[in-house]
């Protein structure tokens, strides 16, 4: 597969990747559903497993069909979002996606810092954030060539001002509160079952749709 095949979105502030080629209807209906998801998530609770269970069974819901879920806990030291990330992957992702991974944070990581992408990240990785916890987490969706999806939401402690640079930069640390720090959901969405649920869905999030996702273009 041509690894330089990718595009990435934001998803009311976390990262969606999605690796090779798919149609922009197959697209649409994976940002809506987890954006709507995120949004109900994120009202009901600022909780991290609250959070997830929300937004696990509301995907669920909206004919994400889950085939596995994963928790660990993982103790690190210097770490970056990216390593993070390819390492809680590796088992789901063979060595092309991860690359495409590396691709597109590498893509972020070249927006001007005043951009509108970086401040949108910056700013859900604080609302995330946890005085009780002392620290924060975020989601992050691979949406595989095969159509397959990897959702992850990954938890960690940030330097004292969060900077973009947490996402390549060994910056990162584990919350030491003894609790999972890793979630994987494995899903796939039934496009068949979605016709049923997508005016639903965009009915549902109105003007969020142009307000809430946004795609990270190709450099020029």
């Amino acid at each position: 597969m041509d690894t330089s095949t990718f595009d990435v979105y934001l998803v009311n502030g976390n990262i969606t990747i999605f690796c090779g080629t798919h149609s922009d209807k197959f697209k649409n209906d994976i940002l809506n559903s987890s954006l709507y998801a995120e949004l109900v998530a994120t009202q009901r609770s600022g909780d991290r497993e609250a959070s997830w269970l929300t937004y696990t069974d509301i995907v669920s819901k909206f004919k994400w069909v889950i085939n596995s879920r994963e928790t660990q806990r993982t103790a690190f030291d210097n770490s970056s979002l990216l390593e993070l990330l390819t390492q809680s992957a590796e088992s789901a992702l063979p060595h092309n996606e991860r690359q495409i991974l590396t691709n597109a944070f590498s893509r972020l990581k070249k927006l001007a810092r005043d951009s509108l992408a970086i401040k949108t990240i910056i700013d859900k990785l604080s609302a995330n954030g946890s005085a009780a916890a002392g620290g924060t987490h975020t989601l992050l969706n691979i949406v595989r060539k095969d159509k397959t999806l990897l959702t992850l939401q990954l938890s960690f402690k940030t330097p004292t001002v969060i900077d973009i640079d947490i996402l390549d930069k060994p910056v990162l640390k584990s919350i030491n509160d003894g609790k999972t720090n890793i979630r994987l959901l494995r899903s796939s969405l039934d496009e068949l079952q979605y016709n049923e649920v997508r005016n639903t869905v965009i009915n549902k999030l109105g003007k969020k749709i142009s307000t809430d996702l946004l795609h990270i273009p190709t450099p020029n």
